[in-house]
């Protein structure tokens, strides 16, 4: 980064920054707007269990990850008071951050991911579509969380491109899987 002195600078510097920020967050979400999407082509029961899913996982995620983002202000404070030295520790915290909380996640849902699906009153195929869903979800939640912390480390040094470009890269490996996890299930059933 450098130091700005127009209106002009601060702007253009604002735009650089904000737009693959911006990118790269309409990415996160779009990749669960294909989850769901995709799954309503495999039948309506799918895309019902896909939407319950995600309405329980997207509050948590949102929510929990938005701890992590903390990253971003404290690498930048450090770089900007010439405290280099200081950044693998908070960038190594987050990812501790990451596994505590992944852990939690882990706990609470083995205990009360039943509990929550019983008062929805679905029906069983949903329930189990929702709680498989769920389930196959919680494989990513550590990476999920590593990748954010390294994502606010990358926005941190004003890298925001690097971010966007790999979330944009994994929106097709992502429709990719849901084709191969979803249609070809079907195939062999």
């Amino acid at each position: 980064m450098y130091q700005t002195k127009t209106i002009k600078q601060k702007i253009g510097l604002f735009m650089t920054i904000l737009l693959p920020v911006l990118v790269t967050q309409l990415g996160l979400y779009a990749m669960n707007f294909f989850d769901t999407m995709m799954s309503g082509h495999a039948g309506s029961n799918d895309l019902a269990g896909v939407a319950i899913g995600s309405s329980i996982w997207v509050p948590v995620f949102t929510g929990l990850s938005g701890i992590l983002l903390s990253i971003t202000p404290i690498v930048s404070q450090l770089i900007g008071s010439e405290q280099k030295q200081h950044v693998s520790f908070s960038v190594m915290q987050g990812i501790y951050l990451s596994i505590g909380i992944t852990i939690i996640i882990f706990i609470i849902g083995l205990f009360s991911l039943d509990s929550i699906l019983n008062t929805m009153n679905l029906e069983t195929e949903v329930q189990t579509i929702a709680k498989n869903y769920l389930t196959g979800l919680s494989f990513g939640i550590l990476p999920t969380f590593i990748y954010t912390v390294f994502r606010c480390f990358i926005d941190a040094l004003g890298k925001t491109r690097v971010t966007m470009t790999i979330t944009l890269l994994s929106l097709p490996i992502n429709v990719l899987f849901n084709y191969l996890l979803i249609f070809w299930k079907i195939r062999l059933s």
